[in-house]
């Protein structure tokens, strides 16, 4: 083998290597609450619509006709009340690696959030039956997004990211309300959530030296 095809058959493998790692992608379905559409009237229906199993009585999705203008699209998610309303869409995943996750909320002085009220999203790790949660890391949350805190009548991101604990068989977006902040009271108004994502993070490219270190065998 002469010394151009021995490079060559070093230097190809790794080009395709970086041609073919995947990038991150939204792995969540009707990621922005556009499925199915909402009835002319009234403009909404209960839960978060397709692909996402729904929990609690104050969860719906409505259209911008109600007077709340969506992050993007034409339909949105209202949550309110106590503990707690929600909706969860769960993925399979394997120990150690990391999930990034997140979604856009509101607080609208169409229904403003008021006493305890928050928005939250959480990444739960459930076990291998489906249902359990970790018994080593349970769930993280972001519930940042509180009636005291949170800016009025403009769209915030509230990410959150997370690594798969060693018992973790499925890795499981959670967006939710209730009234956690409990020190300012009960519940009250409601976040609204719009383009929520959900992605594992992918390989570690290969290093940018690495074609120069190849150039460097023909020299």
């Amino acid at each position: 083998m002469n010394r151009l095809k021995l490079v060559l058959s070093v230097a190809l493998p790794l080009l395709l290597l970086v041609v073919v790692s995947p990038a991150s992608a939204n792995v969540l379905t009707n990621p922005g609450f556009e499925s199915p559409t909402t009835p002319v009237a009234p403009p909404e229906y209960y839960g978060a619509g397709d692909g996402w199993t729904s929990f609690g009585g104050g969860i719906f999705t409505i259209s911008s006709a109600v007077g709340v203008p969506p992050n993007s699209g034409n339909q949105l998610l209202k949550m309110f009340g106590g503990c707690c309303s929600g909706a969860w869409q769960q993925f399979a995943c394997t120990p150690g690696e990391t999930w990034n996750g997140g979604v856009w909320m509101r607080n609208d002085s169409f229904d403003l959030m008021a006493g305890g009220q928050t928005g939250a999203v959480n990444i739960e790790w459930i076990q291998a039956d489906g249902n359990t949660q970790s018994t080593i890391i349970p769930f993280i949350s972001n519930g940042t997004f509180t009636a005291a805190t949170a800016p009025v009548d403009v769209w915030t991101l509230q990410p959150i990211t997370g690594i798969a604990p060693a018992d973790a068989a499925f890795a499981r977006l959670v967006v939710i309300t209730g009234d956690f902040d409990s020190d300012n009271g009960g519940p009250g108004g409601a976040p609204f959530f719009d383009d929520a994502f959900f992605e594992i993070t992918g390989p570690v490219p290969v290093e940018e030296t690495t074609w120069g270190q190849i150039k460097g065998l023909f020299r």
